[in-house]
C-alpha cells in the first residue's frame, strides 16, 4: 500500500471519518450519512463512492451495517504517521 495515496482527497476522507468516529455498544463506527460527507469535503457522491470503494478494497474501512462504516487499525495508523509528520 503507497502512503502517497492519502496525501490528497483519499486523505481527507480518511481524515474526517477518524475525527467522527464514535463509540456505539463498545464499536467505534461513524455516524456520518454520505450527504454530510459530500458536504463536509465539498465532494459529488460518486467521487466518494469511488473512493469508499477503493479504501474497502485496500481493507481501511469496513462497511458495519448500511451505511455505516468503521476505520480499522491500518487506517488509523496512517492518519497517526502523517499527523507526525506534520
Amino acid at each position: 500500500m503507497k502512503i502517497d495515496m492519502f496525501l490528497n482527497d483519499n486523505y481527507k476522507l480518511l481524515k474526517l471519518l477518524y475525527e467522527n468516529q464514535t463509540i456505539i455498544l463498545e464499536k467505534k463506527v461513524i455516524p456520518l450519512t454520505q450527504a454530510e460527507i459530500c458536504s463536509a469535503l465539498n465532494m459529488g457522491k460518486v467521487k466518494v463512492n469511488g473512493m469508499f470503494v477503493e479504501m474497502q478494497k485496500q481493507g481501511l474501512i469496513i462497511q458495519q451495517t448500511r451505511g455505516k462504516y468503521c476505520l480499522t487499525d491500518s487506517a488509523e495508523d496512517i492518519i497517526k504517521l502523517i499527523e507526525m509528520a506534520k
